[in-house]
């Protein structure tokens, strides 16, 4: 892309939108909401296993790569910022977790957990800060037995 080429944003409000209609069939305001949001997801620096690869589009009625990787406006996806994440690794990695374990204990017990990942998809950030912080732990976050402590050793 050349320094000189034009962008949407230096274009007149009518024109903006217009363009904006012309790829994506939403007005300016939802897709740069889309826009912002999946930054802002993307800052998180959340692990791969977090998020679904393909998401059922409701739009195109079939499987697309996730809008994290390839931009599509939310709005194709059904509307919910909560479909891009893969809840069930989530729950088995919370149910592989030994709450026993004072440094897993720190942050709130497994039905606390539970009901934040059931309040707001948001709580996917504090998530991610509680796994990194154990696995920077130097003693046993995992329930002993589990099938995660093969590739835990």
């Amino acid at each position: 892309m050349c320094k000189n080429d034009p962008k949407v944003c230096e274009l007149p409000s009518v024109l903006e939108d217009l363009v904006y209609m012309f790829a994506w069939n939403l007005p300016k305001t939802p897709v740069q909401a889309s826009l912002i949001t999946y930054s802002e997801i993307n800052g998180w620096e959340l692990p791969f296993w977090f998020f679904h690869k393909r998401i059922w589009s409701w739009h195109y009625n079939c499987y697309l790569d996730s809008p994290l990787k390839t931009f599509m406006p939310i709005e194709y996806y059904g509307g919910h910022y909560k479909d891009l994440f893969n809840e069930d690794a989530v729950y088995c990695f919370l149910i592989g977790l030994d709450f026993r374990m004072k440094n897993v204990r720190a942050f709130g017990n497994r039905r606390l957990w539970e009901a934040r990942l059931l309040d707001s998809w948001r709580v996917m950030d504090a998530l991610s800060a509680f796994y990194k912080m154990l696995m920077r732990s130097k003693t046993r976050v995992l329930r002993k037995n589990t099938t995660y402590e093969a590739f835990y050793d």
